[in-house]
């Protein structure tokens, strides 16, 4: 199993699935699943999903307001800590995604993709966060004094997480419902439009936290 932390040019291989399979089975709607996830909308998300013989595949894209609250580059300790606990929480694949047992499916891929703390800000031990916040404020200030106008807080494009994961399962027949534990782990997302492709054909539906499971038959 390859567990992938980080980014990567893995970042859309769930697009690129559907492009490649729509195309492949003359699905006339092809147009729709190439069409790169664009919308901001706080409270909704969307996952694309694919389901290709033995292979799932699943791509989720969210703004970062409903996985931590804010988004803009972490600047706090807490901050930090909140995009640390989000990444955490995005990389345990098969505690977000509940997969029926029967179906033999184990996790292959996991990847998150987000601009609002690189690697190496990580968040510190204890004994180091709370220096370290006010040292990160303190250097905030002063970028954001020397920042030319239009390319500070409000000049910056919003900020978006992207999670990818791949799944084998030996025995695709048997899954039939997928679960998510999104809403329950990240209380600001409301809404998640689901987009799928699957040996039946494609189909779109909406999740709610009323409303968690995806049905394969």
């Amino acid at each position: 199993m390859s567990v992938i932390k980080g980014t990567g040019a893995k970042r859309r291989f769930v697009m690129a699935t559907v492009v490649a399979m729509a195309a492949g089975t003359g699905m006339s709607h092809a147009a729709e699943f190439e069409q790169q996830y664009d919308g901001h909308a706080h409270g909704v998300a969307q996952l694309d999903l694919v389901l290709d013989g033995s292979e799932l595949m699943l791509q989720l894209y969210s703004p970062a307001m409903n996985l931590v609250g804010f988004e803009h580059r972490a600047r706090s300790a807490s901050e930090r800590q909140a995009v640390d606990a989000a990444l955490e929480g995005l990389h345990q694949a098969e505690q977000m995604i509940k997969l029926d047992a029967a179906a033999g499916c184990t996790l292959r891929h996991a990847e998150v993709t987000q601009a609002l703390l690189d690697t190496e800000e990580r968040s510190e031990t204890a004994e180091h966060g709370h220096a370290e916040e006010h040292a990160h404020e303190d250097e905030h200030d002063h970028t954001r004094a020397h920042e030319p106008e239009g390319q500070g807080e409000a000049g910056r494009a919003h900020t978006d997480f992207e999670v990818s994961y791949a799944f084998h399962c030996t025995a695709p027949e048997k899954l039939t419902s997928i679960g998510l534990a999104f809403f329950a782990r990240f209380p600001g997302l409301e809404t998640l439009d689901v987009r799928m492709i699957t040996a039946d054909g494609q189909r779109a539906l909406t999740l709610d936290s009323h409303n968690i499971d995806i049905g394969l038959r």
